[in-house]
């Protein structure tokens, strides 16, 4: 390894390192009681089986600062601008018709101000910021690196979920975003979960799915403070039984990694929606440098026997390494790119590159599927000679 290569492999771990220094502070900051040094109201933690919610809780905890509620100006007063909310929890609060005068403003303003960096740079909360996610790639990294037989069985089960998902593909724009969730029966459950939650708050007049929520049940979440409070009348109790879910949410990565991520989280499929208009941070491949896709010119066992044995080394490592599974080689989508750069970070070839800006996958998308019913065929009525 030349000293090129090796400023190149350290800026590519310094990326590594500060991605999960971020991902650690931020899970520090939303698990760790760290409200007991401000003045934050605690709340009773019940358990069902043992004494019931109208008996004596069982212990007390703080509010933590949880991802459902961010920034407040105090754990009493919202202030416009200085309270950011879950999109999927401030969606179902405005559903349910009882957030306040008073709050409705505020609330629309830390919606939208959650999603503006989003659209600008795409899903980075979901590979960044989410405490949940955090747990779940450490347990994955655990799996890799304590039960390689099991981490065996969940790639060639990944692989085996590729092939069949390549062979049902509906074929309607296979490599833009909409087309795979058409295809996708995975995304189609995410969204399914998404939609259902939407609905069912605006039928129940209640946030549903912020009661199971496993990211604001690992972080202790406030449940959007002062909009639940208008809502039901009285803060969320703390149920001990419903931390099962945030420990299924992780235990699902046994099967697949990030399986809750990908599969099933509504957050990360509306988030992923947003992510469709973010126009800079683009990974690509350079053709001329991939080894899946020909042989490099500087390639120097080109002319040897054993030629290809670094594809079958690298095996689209990019696509193996990237949390989201997506596929760089084909130019898939990158709406839901959680802008990890596990890709760049991996590939020993440097044929992977960050463009900072590129055109927005739904903008793209939408001049594909205009294209394509521009080459269709019209169907002209033949006149009746009778």
């Amino acid at each position: 390894m030349d000293g090129l290569d090796k400023k190149r492999s350290a800026r590519r771990k310094t990326i590594r390192y500060f991605r999960w220094a971020v991902k650690a502070a931020f899970l520090l900051i939303f698990t760790l009681p760290i409200t007991y040094f401000v003045t934050a109201p605690s709340l009773p933690v019940y358990s069902l089986f043992y004494r019931g919610l109208d008996q004596t809780p069982l212990v007390t905890l703080p509010y933590g600062q949880s991802v459902c509620s961010l920034f407040l100006v105090s754990f009493d007063t919202v202030g416009p601008g200085a309270w950011l909310i879950c999109p999927v929890g401030g969606v179902q609060v405005l559903l349910t018709g009882k957030v306040t005068t008073l709050l409705l403003l505020p609330t629309i303003m830390a919606l939208i101000l959650f999603l503006i960096p989003i659209f600008v740079l795409g899903n980075v909360f979901c590979g960044w910021l989410c405490p949940l996610g955090t747990l779940i790639d450490g347990f994955d990294k655990g799996v890799e690196r304590f039960m390689p037989k099991l981490n065996m069985k969940r790639e060639v089960r990944s692989e085996q979920n590729k092939e069949k998902k390549k062979a049902k593909h509906s074929g309607v724009c296979p490599t833009c975003y909409f087309g795979k969730l058409v295809g996708d029966k995975h995304a189609t459950v995410a969204n399914g979960v998404l939609v259902s939650a939407l609905v069912g708050s605006a039928v129940f007049r209640f946030p549903v799915f912020c009661t199971i929520c496993p990211i604001g049940i690992s972080t202790k979440g406030m449940f959007h403070l002062k909009a639940l409070t208008s809502v039901t009348g009285r803060m969320m109790p703390i149920i001990l039984e419903l931390w099962a879910i945030p420990v299924i949410a992780i235990l699902a990565s046994l099967r697949e990694k990030r399986y809750w991520c990908r599969k099933i989280c509504p957050v990360g499929a509306s988030l992923n929606l947003a992510g469709a208009f973010s126009p800079l941070i683009k990974p690509t491949v350079k053709t001329e440098k991939c080894v899946m896709k020909e042989c490099p010119a500087t390639c120097e066992d080109y002319h040897l026997d054993y030629c290809g044995a670094c594809r079958q080394i690298d095996q689209k490592r990019c696509e193996k390494v990237c949390p989201q599974g997506i596929n760089l080689l084909d130019k898939e989508s990158l709406a839901r790119c959680t802008k990890c750069l596990e890709c760049y970070i991996q590939c020993d070839h440097d044929s992977i590159e960050i463009k900072l800006f590129g055109t927005p996958d739904a903008f793209a998308t939408l001049r594909r599927l205009k294209a394509k019913l521009k080459r269709q065929p019209k169907n002209v009525a033949k006149p009746d000679k009778n």
